[in-house]
């Protein structure tokens, strides 16, 4: 059956109409079950919410009943207590009488108390085990004397059954505080009124629960006893001042429909829920029945799409015999036009495209020779590589710039194996191009190399990717353009006419022996030389001979120091010489003994050439800690040593401090 549908196109179309009509029956059903959900949903929140407030209407009427009970039993506590505060024994009865009376008319009354006005002392109660007990801790006590209060459902200490506690000051005319009447109430009329299922269906119910999670009326069927913990998504959000609507599992594990509130004035959630079973039972039945006409309508259109994908298969044969033809290599191959409809149409088209593709693959052709010849005679070397690094392709100029083709370096491992002499270098090399064949951007990477027929050369490198994981490899030979920035950084760090490092050069080679001394508890030597009478021979014998005598300066400089020694040249006549590492100012002192006997020789070039210099010398860290100073006190000591008549030496310690 596979097989037929791949070969057949009728048997395709059929086939995908009938996926494509399945899915949209299935859609069409998923969409209506949502919808009627959704529906439904927001009707039976809209039921649950209005017996919620039906509920709370109820149980707000009832208390608001009993608050004016309270007062009318309050007025005549007032009469009794207003004329004699301490009761008498008649009073007493009578009071009692009056309280039971009150009871008998109110069924869900349970105790009437009388309070002292201070201390919370019961002083008449209807339990007679009451009088003479202290309420002081009791909210209803401590809020009643303040005016009418609800304390809400709580377990009563003397029978541990559930009430709720009314209460209110009893003040005489002149508003003074009497005493505090307080009315302990049972939960029957609450339980009449949240057992009521008035619009909440079969499985529907309403509870209560208060601040502690405890379970205090409960609507459900076959619940036998309150007071156990209740924890629900609804609850909770309750419990935490909310009001609102959701979906979510009851305590027993049912999937519910739920209305919270929160109600301030009792500190208790008032709950009512229904199973979402029975809410949403007719979007189910709605779904089927819309898939059910769905699934008809898809069956009768198929006959249709049966019969029309015949008529249509005809002309689509022809041009894929013609396609078949031009994919054998054929390009003269031409559909038949068989109708003048679109796929008429198509029929053209194809012809069109094949004349197209003839005329394409002629320019295919030329424009690949063209390429080829391109990369043979590119001077930059272009190499192809796979992700593994292995080596597929390499024009002459990579085989110029390195001197091996991709036959005998047939991995970028291989040809690190050639190009580098240290192991580091070659694990840098090959980890840093695999790295850049995974980047979209990779960095342009210049390293030097050994040549396969000898010497150093440079190459600029950069990786660009392909489609199906190849990169192309671009390489230069850039060692004449290394050469040249060498000449320009020597030529910016050092005198043009010596050789010797400059003014910069020392500068920085200075820095670095004073952080080594400093490190290495070491001391470092400067010795400032200015040539004497370099002046006269320069007017006297021109500025060539003045140029020769600074060469042969410099040449007798290097010769008095160590190669770890700097030789630079400031400008002019002036050198310096810098001695790292020194024990101390007499081995300094013995360099600059040694520059002073070289640089003296009267005879030399008959007398034209050393008339002598005056040297000054300054040490780490006896005459300063940092450059400026170093070189200020050098300086000074040579030009003591200058105003002294020349050719002598001097050392900045004979010096007063600068």
């Amino acid at each position: 059956m596979k097989n037929y549908i791949q070969r057949s196109l009728v048997a395709r179309l059929v086939s995908t109409y009938l996926v494509f009509s399945l899915l949209g029956v299935a859609g069409m059903g998923a969409a209506s079950y949502l919808v009627g959900r959704a529906f439904l949903r927001q009707a039976a929140v809209d039921r649950l919410q209005s017996a919620s407030r039906q509920k709370e209407t109820d149980l707000g009427l009832w208390v608001e009943e009993r608050l004016r009970d309270l007062q009318f039993v309050g007025a005549a506590v007032a009469s009794e207590l207003s004329a004699q505060p301490a009761l008498t024994e008649p009073e007493r009865k009578r009071l009692l009488q009056r309280f039971k009376d009150y009871m008998a008319a109110q069924p869900d009354v349970r105790e009437v108390l009388v309070l002292a006005p201070s201390g919370g002392r019961v002083l008449l109660s209807t339990e007679a085990s009451s009088v003479g007990g202290y309420r002081a801790s009791y909210n209803f006590y401590t809020q009643g004397r303040m005016g009418p209060t609800v304390q809400s459902v709580y377990p009563s200490p003397e029978s541990l059954r559930p009430i709720i506690t009314v209460s209110m000051p009893v003040k005489d005319g002149s508003g003074q505080l009497l005493a505090v009447l307080a009315v302990h109430l049972g939960l029957e009329r609450i339980d009449q009124i949240i057992r009521s299922r008035a619009g909440l269906g079969d499985t529907g119910e309403t509870f209560l629960v208060d601040s502690s999670n405890i379970l205090v009326v409960s609507g459900r069927k076959g619940q036998a006893a309150m007071g156990r913990q209740a924890h629900t998504e609804g609850i909770q959000r309750a419990l935490a001042g909310g009001s609102g609507q959701g979906l979510y599992l009851n305590d027993a594990g049912v999937p519910v429909v739920g209305v919270y509130r929160w109600l301030a004035p009792y500190q208790m959630a008032l709950l009512a829920e229904m199973s979402q079973a029975e809410a949403f039972a007719s979007a189910g039945r709605l779904a089927l029945v819309t898939v059910l006409v769905g699934l008809a309508v898809a069956t009768l259109l198929g006959l249709g799409v049966y019969v029309l994908s015949r008529r249509v298969a005809r002309p689509i044969l022809s041009v894929t015999q013609a396609a078949t033809a031009v994919a054998g290599g054929d390009l003269a191959a031409r559909a038949q036009v068989m109708t003048k409809d679109e796929l008429g149409n198509l029929a053209k088209a194809f012809n069109a495209m094949t004349v197209e593709l003839t005329d394409l693959y002629s320019r295919l052709e030329r424009e690949g020779r063209e390429r080829g010849a391109i990369l043979q005679s590119s001077f930059d070397g272009i190499a192809l590589a796979d992700r593994n690094g292995t080596l597929v392709y390499d024009n002459p100029g990579m085989q110029r710039l390195f001197g091996y083709s991709v036959h005998e370096v047939p991995s970028l491992a291989a040809l690190a194996d050639r190009i580098f002499t240290t192991p580091e270098a070659r694990q840098s090399f090959v980890v840093n191009l695999m790295n850049d064949m995974t980047q979209e951007n990779p960095p342009e990477r210049v390293f030097p190399f050994q040549h396969r027929h000898g010497g150093q050369s440079w190459c600029r490198m950069r990786v660009s990717r392909m489609p199906g994981g190849h990169v192309v490899i671009n390489a230069q030979d850039v060692s004449a353009l290394k050469a040249s920035e060498e000449r320009v950084r020597h030529m910016a760090l050092h005198d043009s006419l010596t050789g010797l490092p400059n003014r910069q050069l020392f500068g920085d080679r200075l820095e670095q022996a004073l952080r080594r001394a400093r490190r290495n508890n070491t001391g470092v030597g400067l010795v400032y030389v200015d040539l004497d009478r370099f002046k006269e021979l320069n007017d006297t014998y021109g500025h060539a001979h003045g140029d020769r005598v600074l060469m042969e300066t410099a040449l007798r400089l290097k010769a008095c120091v160590r190669g770890s020694d700097t030789v630079a040249r400031l400008g002019g006549d002036e050198f310096v010489l810098l001695l790292p590492d020194v024990a101390g100012p007499r081995d300094a002192q013995a360099v600059a003994e040694k520059v002073l006997e070289a640089l003296y020789e009267p005879a030399a070039a008959g007398g034209k050439m050393f008339l002598g210099a005056s040297v000054g010398l300054a040490c780490f860290p006896e005459h300063g800690d940092d450059q400026d100073s170093l070189l200020g006190r050098a300086d000074a000591a040579m030009y003591v040593a200058k105003r002294a008549g020349g050719n002598a030496l001097h050392m900045a310690g004979d010096l007063p401090p600068v």
